[in-house]
């Protein structure tokens, strides 16, 4: 969900009362598949239909809008917005191969870690087109 550029909080096993709380102090919806905690929190969630992570995110992206994804926009560790960060800033930071072949970088203004467009980004490009185009997954 970060990566696709989602402010989100992950509230792992936990009662119901608690992931409640925190969806509606937060102003965030709780994504679940506990169709009585969907029920009690209403507008404020949304009930994922498949056990698939990729439907699971088209489900959301359907739900909230194509427009609220910015991919790439956010750490995937502590979820805060990325900043560019001049290239000069990142030289001993990161790999020696890495800062000679790559021109932008990003940091994350709260944990400090760097984020550039690696290998694994096409990747992951291609897996956000699918799910932002809903496209299926012929893996299941």
């Amino acid at each position: 969900m970060r990566i696709l550029g989602f402010d989100v909080e992950y509230v792992s096993m936990c009662d119901p009362s608690r992931v409640a709380r925190v969806a509606r102090q937060s102003r965030r919806k709780a994504l679940t598949r506990n169709r009585k905690l969907a029920e009690r929190l209403g507008e404020d969630s949304i009930l994922l239909e498949s056990e698939h992570v990729r439907d699971q995110l088209q489900q959301v992206v359907n739900t909230v809008g194509h427009g609220a994804c910015d991919p790439f926009s956010r750490c995937n560790v502590c979820n805060v917005k990325l900043v560019s960060v001049e290239r000069a800033r990142v030289k001993g930071r990161v790999p020696e191969y890495v800062y000679t072949t790559h021109r932008e970088f990003s940091i994350c203004p709260s944990c400090g870690r760097y984020y550039w467009q690696g290998t694994h980004w096409e990747k992951m490009c291609e897996e956000i087109r699918m799910v932002v185009e809903g496209e299926q997954n012929e893996s299941k």
